[in-house]
């Protein structure tokens, strides 16, 4: 062993005063830390040292009021995609630059234990990447690679299939009308019908009670339509009455069911109850029924 690797070795010796020894000559230096995307990251960790990565651009922007702004972009080496992956984006941009962060230094750890602090954390970017024509040729060719199967094909959408916007609303404009465009007008059919039959209903509620109809005529002409009715049921079909102002009425006019099958009701009281409501109760019963009902609840 030469001389020049013992030193080596030993500078490389975990010792008590090496482990943790702090190296901050260069803490004033400034740096930036960039979020790099994973595939791009891998790539860059994988190739050889001495391998040129790419180039950082420095765009000037135009004059005042001009359309062309500053930026800053990275063109990756064309070398690291044909070397490692054909389908790596190389034109990038840099974007949510702040210097809004926390003190952050970067820092390497030495064989012996110690750290080197690289300097201090001034800006934090993302990379991202530039959609131009190369990228979206990129896409679509994975998106072939990925659907092209034994099994099934999944056609991606072509140029000359685009959705334009008419005056008669959103229409489909292929060269073929095909499924797709069945599907697009039977989901827009339906859409239409939702929007009408909220309309109707919207419009059917506001025209049936007049806000000077008083509250209680309101509700026995909606006990016309069904015996039992919850508070906030009857509030949404009276148009938004007050749900104090309600109870207030059932109180007087009805009563509460606390259990059975009507639980958590309200029922009007027999005196109060039409022969057709009397019938919707109960079913099976005749006028001897009824009239005995009604006069056992005035016996009470």
């Amino acid at each position: 062993m030469s001389s020049a690797e013992a030193s080596t070795s030993d500078n490389d010796k975990v010792t008590a005063d090496s482990y943790g020894n702090l190296q901050g000559s260069e803490t004033g230096k400034e740096c930036w830390m960039l979020r790099v995307p994973p595939k791009l990251a891998q790539a860059w960790e994988n190739s050889p040292e001495g391998t040129v990565l790419g180039e950082l651009v420095f765009r000037k922007g135009g004059a005042k009021g001009s359309n062309v702004k500053p930026s800053l972009e990275v063109h990756v080496d064309k070398n690291i995609a044909t070397n490692q992956d054909q389908t790596l984006p190389l034109q990038y941009s840099l974007q949510a630059m702040t210097k809004k962060l926390p003190t952050l230094h970067p820092f390497t750890r030495n064989p012996n234990g110690s750290v080197k602090i690289h300097g201090t954390v001034t800006r934090t970017a993302n990379l991202q990447v530039h959609q131009d024509a190369n990228y979206r040729a990129l896409c679509k060719s994975r998106i072939m690679a990925s659907t092209v199967h034994n099994s099934r094909y999944v056609k991606p959408v072509e140029s000359n299939q685009v959705v334009q916007q008419t005056n008669r609303g959103t229409k489909s404009m292929t060269r073929e009308g095909g499924f797709g465009d069945a599907v697009h007008q039977f989901g827009k059919r339906m859409l239409e019908a939702q929007q009408n039959q909220a309309v109707s209903i919207k419009s059917n509620k506001k025209a049936r009670f007049s806000q000077d109809q008083p509250l209680k005529s309101v509700i026995f002409q909606l006990y016309e339509d069904k015996p039992y009715w919850t508070t906030k049921d009857l509030r949404a079909a009276s148009g938004g009455r007050p749900e104090t102002e309600i109870k207030k009425v059932l109180q007087e006019i009805a009563i509460y069911h606390r259990s059975g099958e009507q639980k958590n009701t309200w029922e009007l009281k027999k005196e109060y109850q039409s022969g057709n409501q009397q019938q919707q109760q109960q079913p099976g019963g005749g006028a001897g029924d009824s009239a005995g009902g009604v006069s056992g609840n005035g016996g009470n």
